[in-house]
């Protein structure tokens, strides 16, 4: 049976967020291709040093999702051949190139938008209650801190890199879900590790693997702050259920969920995307389907579509 990539993302504003007035500081992105897809999330952190983060976070999932396609193996056929060793091998050096990339480029951006973009009157009574001096590039760069979160699959391989908090979570091939990336022990009550920090290349986190994936999905820590630990990773089976059955229909149920997580949960922002490998229904009577569909595209702009239509 054939594979049929589909996916999600989803993200709504904090009721926390409502209530102080301020912005949704996450972003999210999800990208369907012939061999895969790509999911990443990103979370602005909230404290008034970090005051330009929702626009870091924007910027880190487009920076991600670029990074992705050009160095990962998304789009390529010629894999290394050879034993499991030679594969993690390559896989390891990718993801090596690939974070280091994440992070040479995004500090570089959000350098490029701190200059183009003086602090407004707001901001500047913000560094200035703070005592932040702006001349210092770290402090610049920390306007703009952000976690992230990233996943890819495909059919001959998948990988999730972590910064900072929030989860990921893998389908095996028997739909059973786990973390796809393992918690960072160090974080916790407050406390994130983010693409700001000068060590940010030794807090970043991932796996991947070369064996059959049925989904991967990453989320910010409000959402997964809304489930219980392992209600969360049981809510993944229902989930990709849903999208094996009705993927649109799937994917709204999402973005309405979404907001009641923050409602009932976390309070905070939240988003989450998602990429499933679900059973294909190519089958000859979908094929008839398409071919008739495609005739009458194209019968709609010719005379032959005037004599379809009555």
């Amino acid at each position: 049976m054939g594979v049929k990539f589909v996916g999600f993302e989803a993200v709504a504003q904090g009721e926390s967020h409502k209530e102080k007035d301020l912005p949704c500081q996450d972003a999210v992105l999800h990208k369907l291709y012939p061999l895969g897809g790509i999911a990443v999330v990103a979370d602005g952190h909230g404290s008034e040093k970090h005051f330009r983060s929702g626009i870091g976070a924007e910027i880190a999932v487009r920076i991600v999702h670029e990074g992705i396609v050009d160095f990962s193996v998304l789009f390529k056929e010629d894999m290394p051949k050879g034993d499991i060793a030679v594969l993690n091998a390559y896989m390891e050096k990718q993801l090596d190139q690939l974070e280091r990339f994440i992070i040479t480029k995004w500090r570089q951006e959000v350098i490029e938008h701190y200059s183009a973009n003086p602090p407004d009157e707001q901001e500047a009574s913000i560094c200035e209650k703070l005592n932040l001096d702006m001349a210092d590039e770290k402090n610049r760069v920390r306007a703009y801190g952000t976690t992230m979160l990233a996943a890819m699959l495909q059919r001959k391989c998948w990988f999730a890199l972590q910064i900072g908090d929030g989860g990921s979570v893998r389908l095996d091939p028997d739909g059973n879900p786990s973390l796809a990336v393992p918690e960072d022990e160090n974080l916790g009550f407050g406390r994130t590790t983010s693409l700001c920090d000068s060590n940010a290349k030794e807090n970043f986190r991932h796996a991947f693997g070369f064996d059959e994936t049925k989904g991967l999905t990453v989320a910010t820590d409000g959402v997964t702050d809304s489930f219980i630990p392992d209600a969360y990773l049981e809510f993944h089976k229902k989930l990709y259920a849903d999208f094996c059955n009705d993927p649109d229909t799937a994917a709204e149920g999402v973005k309405k969920g979404i907001v009641t997580w923050s409602i009932k949960g976390s309070r905070d922002d939240v988003s989450m995307a998602g990429i499933f490998a679900t059973p294909a229904t190519d089958t000859i009577v979908d094929k008839a389907k398409d071919l008739l569909s495609s005739v009458m595209d194209r019968g709609a702009n010719s005379n032959l579509g005037g004599n379809y239509a009555g």
